[in-house]
């Protein structure tokens, strides 16, 4: 008899907060933070204009009701295609997945050798 571990690949939604002052950036990513997201890292450099600028690189487990920029709907939940239709004899997995792995409408189909 063989075993399957099947693991869902966890799903990331990124985005990226620039700003002129550090005071700016600090209350920006504390605003990030409430909503679930978690600093990756930083940068601080001249831009094009040669003015200084801090941006903010962030992520946070995908699959949730979230925000590209704090307060703003995202687009990655309308971009997400339409769950392929199951096949037969299927597994379908629902519920109780940790949060950031979406597997819903995903379906396992268990076959003998």
């Amino acid at each position: 008899m063989k075993t399957v571990v099947v693991r869902s690949q966890q799903k990331w939604e990124h985005m990226a907060i620039n700003r002129r002052s550090e005071a700016a950036m600090l209350e920006e990513t504390n605003l990030a933070g409430q909503e679930g997201w978690e600093l990756v890292s930083v940068l601080y450099y001249k831009d094009a204009k040669g003015e200084m600028a801090w941006t903010a690189f962030m992520k946070r487990p995908g699959g949730g009701a979230a925000a590209a920029e704090p307060g703003a709907p995202t687009a990655a939940a309308a971009a997400r295609p339409a769950p392929a239709a199951p096949l037969a004899p299927a597994v379908k997995v629902q519920p109780g997945n940790p949060p950031g792995f979406d597997t819903a409408g995903d379906t396992f189909e268990i076959r003998p050798d």
